[in-house]
């Protein structure tokens, strides 16, 4: 009897939680994530969908992506969107079905000359740029820890792009879709995307994942998540998403 009224008084104060509006830290990530974007990017809005189709409101609060983890530590968001996958954080943190896929490429000037390469460690001669709080490759880790790459970090992806056509950094590792668009972005100066080329050897081909602290709660939260998603590829939501996304029609519902 005890055991049942504790059950029932956890899923009572599980419901009272779900009706409240979830807090998600999130940040600047285009076209997967943004304040002023349609939907506010691809990725938050299938992350919005999959809760409604659960009953579970959202708010997305925009920060710089290593406040938006610290606030997911510390208790002042419930949850995060999005990140990739990271056996470190994987420790600490719940990981939802799979949200999205990304080809990281290496960006660089058109007259840099980088070598014919199949490993990281070819490329020590350049100097790479990487965003602060960004989850990278293992690989990536390891080499810069070692000394083996020379890595700078920036604030933001922007600062990197702006570093990269300086002449401060040859190389930098981002979403091919998401640098292609800023470089053609009002934040660049006319003619800065005709300056650029990537490597046709991906840096990494990563999946983006909705975050939750580790606690039973959150599993029940998360397991909700996973099945909004699931309704959404069942119906083909997730896609028809996707298509706006790539044809750039605005995202309408």
């Amino acid at each position: 009897m005890r055991t049942l009224l504790l059950l029932l008084l956890f899923c009572l104060g599980l419901g009272r939680a779900l009706a409240a509006e979830l807090l998600i830290a999130t940040g600047e990530y285009a076209p997967w994530t943004g304040e002023r974007l349609p939907g506010q990017g691809f990725v938050n809005r299938v992350v919005r969908e999959a809760f409604a189709r659960e009953g579970v409101q959202v708010r997305f609060e925009y920060m710089p992506w290593a406040r938006a983890l610290e606030a997911l530590r510390n208790g002042n968001a419930q949850a995060s969107s999005f990140w990739f996958d990271d056996p470190v954080k994987a420790k600490e943190f719940l990981y939802s079905a799979p949200l999205s896929e990304h080809r990281e490429v290496l960006f660089h000037r058109k007259d840099v000359t980088v070598p014919s390469w199949q490993k990281l460690p070819e490329l020590r001669a350049l100097r790479f740029g990487a965003t602060r709080g960004y989850t990278y490759t293992a690989e990536f880790r390891q080499l810069t820890k070692q000394g083996m790459l020379k890595v700078e970090e920036a604030n933001d992806d922007k600062t990197n792009l702006l570093k990269m056509l300086a002449g401060r950094i040859e190389l930098f590792p981002i979403d091919e879709f998401t640098g292609w668009q800023l470089l053609s972005s009002d934040a660049f100066p006319r003619g800065a995307h005709d300056l650029v080329t990537t490597e046709s050897r991906p840096f990494s081909i990563q999946y983006g994942h909705l975050l939750m602290p580790r606690s039973a709660r959150n599993e029940q939260l998360m397991a909700r998540f996973n099945a909004g998603l699931a309704k959404l590829k069942a119906d083909g939501t997730l896609e028809r998403f996707r298509l706006d996304l790539y044809r750039g029609s605005g995202m309408s519902q």
